[in-house]
């Protein structure tokens, strides 16, 4: 069997269901694993573990920063680790956090994820 992409509908639709998602958490000043987050999808199924959560994930952070809004996958972690994937990390590269930028990607995810919890606490 083959398994066949999403639709671009489906796509937007997951892509904005995540989103809503790790709002909620944000405003409760939390984080919430990668298989949690998967779970409460009801969009669609996807694997924790799947590429395409890490390429929703990435979609979100940018149109985030894009709209002058801190990085709203910092709320996403493994469950293990308490911190995100790789996947955060090497697209940590692309933005500067705070006054200065950290040569210390865990300092970068922790400024972040304060960030995160500051904008969406408020609003």
């Amino acid at each position: 069997m083959t398994r066949q992409p999403f639709s671009k509908a489906t796509w937007d639709t997951t892509r904005d269901e995540m989103r809503q998602i790790m709002i909620a958490t944000a405003r409760n000043r939390a984080t919430i694993t990668y298989s949690e987050l998967c779970a409460a999808l009801t969009t669609v199924y996807l694997h924790y573990h799947s590429p395409m959560v890490t390429r929703l994930l990435m979609e979100i952070g940018a149109e985030e920063m894009a709209a002058g809004r801190p990085v709203l996958p910092a709320v996403v972690v493994g469950k293990g680790s308490g911190m995100p994937g790789a996947g955060y990390f090497k697209a940590g590269g692309e933005r500067v956090t705070g006054d200065e930028p950290s040569a210390d990607p865990v300092e970068m995810w922790k400024v972040d994820l304060e960030a995160v919890f500051d904008y969406w606490s408020e609003t």
